[in-house]
């Protein structure tokens, strides 16, 4: 069997060909990984709380919100 220009032209084609779509395939699970990683930041960001002294109350900002509260 006697390899042809034609038939290692088809050989070259079709090793580019596979060698693109395992680039195209990695590059689609990269950016999902990182589309899932930015999902998982913005789940893990939390909010300010301030937990009161004195009446246990949980509330934003750096100071009790709690009207009944003396700290307040």
């Amino acid at each position: 069997m006697m390899l042809s220009i034609g038939k290692i032209f088809w050989l070259i084609i079709i090793l580019i060909s596979v060698w693109y779509i395992f680039k195209i395939i990695e590059k689609r699970k990269i950016n999902f990984r990182n589309k899932n990683d930015n999902k998982e930041d913005i789940n893990k960001k939390g909010i300010d709380a301030y937990k009161c002294n004195k009446c246990g109350l949980w509330s934003t900002g750096d100071h009790c919100n709690n009207k009944e509260c003396s700290e307040a």
